[in-house]
């Protein structure tokens, strides 16, 4: 009785916490937080949606005016943002680890990005045609949507999923930087990169989901 009582005294809940969390730290997205991985399928399909919806205005810019096209543009951006936000608010904070940074506050960091960098341009941007100025303001919400899939990423090290689910978003992070960067400077993307980005992104979105839910 006395070497179980010692025993017993002997263990630190704080340590046998962190062993517990290390090892359920194993576990893929979708078997740590359940229908997560298919909120991020939604979030894909809404984005790549709203680009494709993007392109059928895209040679209209001329009809529609400046005013017109800021507004879709503005629409497309607050799509995308609004979209990771839905996302990020269905992570209960009660299930995230302690000290693990608030999704809401990473998503609405990056909107803010978009909109200063926008506004970072300043007249310059009026001062080139207008198939570059549309161009550039895509190109910067699409990079922005590749930054947020590197930086879901790396935070989700501290939500402690798996590695092998993590390279989702890093790969799926880089390969939509790339393409931003290669919309203005390949001929055939200067006319149908958006569109054509939200067909990949489509893809990508079902693809990542059907990977995640893999046992």
């Amino acid at each position: 009785m006395v070497a179980v009582s010692d025993a017993s005294e002997s263990v630190d809940p704080e340590e046998l916490q962190r062993q517990l969390s290390d090892i359920k730290g194993a576990m893929g997205l979708a078997e740590r937080y359940p229908g997560r991985a298919r909120l991020w399928l939604v979030a894909g399909l809404i984005i790549g949606v709203a680009a494709l919806l993007v392109q059928a205005t895209f040679f209209l810019y001329e009809t529609l005016g400046a005013a017109a096209y800021v507004a879709i543009w503005g629409a497309f951006s607050v799509v995308a943002v609004a979209t990771l936000w839905l996302v990020s608010a269905r992570l209960p904070s009660s299930e995230a680890p302690e000290g693990a940074p608030s999704w809401r506050v990473i998503y609405g960091s990056l909107g803010a990005f978009v909109v200063a960098a926008t506004g970072v341009t300043g007249d310059a941007a009026g001062q080139i045609p207008g198939l570059d100025r549309a161009l550039l303001y895509f190109g910067l919400v699409i990079a922005t949507v590749g930054l947020g899939l590197l930086v879901t990423g790396a935070v989700l090290v501290t939500y402690r999923v798996r590695r092998r689910d993590r390279l989702v978003f890093y790969a799926g992070g880089a390969w939509v930087l790339l393409f931003a960067s290669a919309l203005p400077n390949v001929e055939i993307l200067r006319y149908v990169g958006v569109g054509v980005f939200g067909i990949l992104f489509s893809v990508y979105a079902i693809a990542a989901y059907v990977y995640l839910t893999r046992a």
